[in-house]
């Protein structure tokens, strides 16, 4: 997404296997030490400071729609329901710029987890860690992932990738408080959304137990009124089939 392309080229040689690819060794990087040897610190103060439980620390996860991605999370909020992550920088950069540059690695891991948040706690020097909760930006997202494939398939033909302009996700910032009581629209909307929130957490549910079941060299699934595609990016779509009516209903031992 930064458009660098001495680090599109280095990851392309290690994913294509070329021998003249060397691995950069770390052991000697102050700045990558000390941030193994807080992320620790790091993600504990989380803990004690929100009051809340991580889990899911160093867990791999595999990208639901593409089986070439995943993400090793430093941790996992069940209560914001998204990822942490965990950096150390140095104390003379000036916070939006550190978040811009984990933007990307910010929605990789909300795209891998799905979900639509992330928690960015940075230590900044030997300053308490700031946290800032990074809200999903899905054109952004959708690029992260666009870009991504793109270079997958230069990986895959053994093609040198093409170096693509880099993409800065501006932040919003937000700060004003607005009362919407009165509001009848936004009544309405908060009624519908009150009411509908344990179905609409049985459908993702299910929605998951459906992805889960897909074979990875599928292209469409069907079965009991739902029908499951695969694009050709590799993106899952799961829809109900309809009826030439247009109704939505079952259809008993459609295979």
């Amino acid at each position: 997404m930064t458009g660098d392309k001495t680090k599109i080229m280095q990851l392309w040689r290690e994913l294509c296997g070329d021998p003249a690819f060397v691995e950069e060794n770390l052991d000697d990087v102050w700045a990558v030490q000390l941030g193994s040897c807080t992320e620790k610190l790091n993600l504990d103060w989380y803990e004690r400071t929100r009051q809340r439980t991580l889990d899911r620390r160093g867990a791999v996860v595999n990208h639901p729609d593409y089986f070439w991605a995943a993400a090793t999370l430093d941790g996992f909020d069940p209560v914001l329901n998204g990822p942490v992550e965990a950096k150390h920088v140095s104390g003379y950069e000036k916070f939006d710029v550190v978040l811009q540059r984990y933007m990307p690695q910010c929605h990789w891991q909300m795209e891998c987890t799905q979900t639509r948040q992330c928690a960015f706690s940075v230590i900044q020097g030997g300053k308490q860690p700031t946290i800032e909760i990074v809200d999903y930006d899905k054109e952004y997202a959708d690029e992260l992932m666009g870009r991504a494939l793109r270079f997958m398939e230069h990986v895959w033909n053994m093609t040198e990738p093409v170096v693509l302009e880099p993409r800065i996700l501006e932040k919003i910032t937000a700060g004003k408080d607005y009362n919407f009581t009165g509001n009848n629209l936004w009544a309405t909307a908060a009624f519908e959304w009150l009411n509908h929130k344990e179905a609409a957490k049985k459908h993702d549910d299910a929605e998951e137990k459906l992805r889960g079941l897909i074979p990875n060299d599928a292209r469409v699934c069907t079965g009991y009124g739902v029908v499951a595609k695969r694009d050709r990016a590799l993106r899952v779509s799961i829809r109900a089939i309809e009826d030439d009516s247009g109704d939505k209903k079952p259809k008993r031992g459609h295979k």
